[in-house]
């Protein structure tokens, strides 16, 4: 018993819990300085693992002449058939206005986007994919997708599976830049 009456089992438990309690609080902290380089590392894997396999499946445009920015930008028209004015366009891919012109020229003499009257501002034009662009895109990622589906045939169940379930979230990470 205490001086107050209380037995001593008492006093000391909280003094317990709290000794307890700063514990748990630094583990945690350490989790999340793990977690923290966790996440660090993992980004930086993840950008380099897709760079690179971006920069394969890039290549039966670049063996067509189509240049990685030309293919961004077709891409990027693909979201927007009622077209796009060229600035949004540069703004979307980061590119300065005159390297957008540029861009758009060579497109435009390609024959892969066409120039259209902005019907709310007809001082405007708008860019939009042109069917021989569209044809070029589709071509391309039936390329792209025929050689990845050759690599993944290589693959056992549980990386198909691992793939698979990643790429919903690949998907959520890539709309998050689409919808900025």
């Amino acid at each position: 018993m205490t001086p107050t009456g209380m037995p001593s089992s008492a006093v000391e438990r909280p003094a317990g819990d709290v000794e307890r309690l700063a514990g748990d609080v630094e583990r945690l902290a350490g989790d999340v300085e793990r977690l923290a380089g966790d996440v660090e590392r993992l980004a930086g894997e993840l950008r380099t693992e897709v760079g690179r396999l971006a920069f394969h499946l890039r290549t039966p445009a670049t063996r067509s002449g189509v240049t990685p920015t030309r293919l961004a930008a077709l891409a990027a028209l693909t979201r927007y058939p009622e077209g796009v004015r060229q600035g949004d366009l540069a703004e979307l891919m980061n590119v300065s206005a005159p390297s957008m012109t540029r861009l758009v020229e060579i497109l435009t003499e390609a024959g892969w986007v066409e120039r259209r009257r902005d019907p709310s501002d007809q001082r405007c034009l708008l860019l939009a994919l042109s069917p021989a662009g569209q044809g070029v895109l589709d071509t391309l990622r039936d390329e792209a997708a025929t050689q990845l589906s050759a690599e993944l045939a290589d693959l056992s169940a549980d990386e198909k599976a691992a793939l698979a379930a990643a790429v919903p979230v690949l998907r959520k990470l890539a709309d998050r830049h689409l919808d900025a």
